[in-house]
């Protein structure tokens, strides 16, 4: 069977989107040589397409967005693939230019079957196929199996109603299949395809990093429980932490050093210093194997301690991105974050002074946010002086507690999903701010500091 992956064009008003590989997807206006720089690399569906051609499968990955490419394109390389089954990833702020787009696929090769992925489908699988008869199928949560065994269901006209984690149209009416759970062993896929993608096109050069740089996951889920987090609430269904083997992460990071030449690489993890023992097995093999090449991990600070910070450093880490979100220890709690901001501010301060540069992520406007919330946050920036931060607006994105919680207090402001796009508009109130002032004070934030 001959399957497209893609990652669809989203262009708007002169803004660019990201969306497969982001938690959170958003647009900006054009940075670099009239594109964008921040890229994230399209993991699921990545991996989806290297399980599928493991399984012999004619499959291909176009990223549109890392490739920068239009909509006429776009759809002119998926014709020209002439694919049996398209897979693709959608997202809340995109999903009304994402079906205008799939609408216009859909009439050129009408006997193509089409399946839609990521959270904002499966929240609404039941909805969108009830209300678009272009799509055929919707995965639910994660998706590289359902992929697989769609694919081998649709070959082999197999009942596809016993394929989980599927959703899809029966008698007229959409039927959702048994829930699939998530992968235990995560090590049984293979590495997530690179040679369909422009790899070097990928960058996240927070706090300096070097580029050309290469993201990838050690490990999947989250044991935490942040109302606000998308995917560990929606794809991996709160089931928690996974990770994968030391020893073929690495062997997977000198791959891509030695056969492409990246100049860094970056553990895009949901938090990769979960487990105290996989952060310390890696450090190990990186030694192991005398890679001398700097990189950087997303992870929780309240979890880290001087050990780790040290194995790290001597394994050639450069930067480290913690999330905060806020300053104030009362809206953490609200939002279950839980993280002690004056042990936050101790490990910041032991960071630095490893010698590993320090990139911050905060949001505005979440439960209970107020002017003096945000002064305290204000002050926690210049107290710590990260070598970088980043302030966003934040955003509800549906099958999350957070969006729940906003909807059924009155503090969400719009249901207009072209609109839940956090770098360019805040669709949140608070009790003591509106959606208007908290873009304000987010636009006037980062001119407070000099660091």
């Amino acid at each position: 069977m001959r399957i497209l992956l893609g990652n669809l064009p989203w262009r708007k008003n002169g803004r660019f989107g990201v969306r497969a590989g982001s938690r959170w997807p958003f647009t900006s206006p054009p940075e670099k040589d009239g594109y964008i720089n921040y890229i994230p690399f399209p993991f699921t569906l990545a991996y989806a397409t290297a399980l599928l051609k493991k399984h012999a499968q004619e499959a291909k990955l176009i990223d549109a967005i890392a490739e920068n490419i239009q909509e006429e394109d776009f759809i002119a390389k998926a014709v020209s693939y002439n694919p049996e089954l398209a897979i693709f990833e959608v997202s809340t702020p995109s999903f009304n230019e994402d079906i205008r787009i799939i609408k216009l696929i859909k009439k050129i090769m009408p006997d193509c079957k089409i399946a839609l992925c990521g959270p904002h489908a499966t929240i609404f699988a039941r909805q969108i196929i009830n209300h678009h008869r272009e799509i055929d199928f919707i995965f639910l949560g994660e998706y590289e199996m359902t992929s697989l065994e769609l694919s081998q269901g649709l070959a082999e006209a197999q009942d596809l109603k016993k394929v989980k984690g599927l959703a899809l149209r029966f008698n007229q009416k959409a039927v959702v299949n048994k829930i699939r759970e998530p992968l235990k062993n995560i090590d049984s896929f293979p590495w997530p395809e690179r040679e369909d993608v422009p790899i070097f096109n990928y960058n996240d050069e927070f706090a300096g990093l070097p580029t050309p740089n290469v993201q990838l996951w050690s490990s999947r889920g989250c044991s935490f429980k942040c109302t606000f987090c998308l995917w560990p609430q929606v794809m991996y269904g709160n089931s928690g932490y996974r990770k994968r083997k030391a020893k073929d992460v690495v062997n997977e990071v000198e791959w891509l050093i030695k056969n492409h030449g990246f100049k860094a690489f970056y553990f895009d993890d949901d938090t990769f210093n979960i487990d105290r023992e996989h952060v310390l097995s890696v450090c190990r093999e990186i030694k192991n194997k005398n890679i001398k090449t700097p990189w950087a991990v997303m992870a929780r600070a309240d979890l880290m301690d001087g050990e780790m910070l040290k194995e790290m450093k001597e394994a050639g880490l450069f930067a480290i991105k913690y999330g905060i979100e806020s300053a104030s220890q009362k809206l953490l709690n609200s939002c279950q974050k839980n993280i002690d901001l004056e042990k936050v501010k101790k490990i910041i301060k032991m960071t630095k002074e490893s010698g590993i540069r320090v990139h911050l992520t905060f949001c505005l406007g979440l439960p209970g946010e107020n002017r003096q919330t945000i002064e305290e946050t204000k002050k926690f920036i210049s107290d710590t002086r990260p070598d970088s931060f980043q302030v966003s607006l934040a955003t509800p994105f549906p099958g999350t507690q957070y969006y729940n919680y906003l909807k059924n207090n009155d503090f969400l402001c719009t249901g207009n999903w072209d609109e839940y796009d956090g770098n360019l508009k805040c669709i949140v109130r608070t009790e003591e701010l509106t959606s208007l002032e908290l873009e304000g004070i987010r636009d006037d934030f980062c001119n407070s500091f000099n660091l």
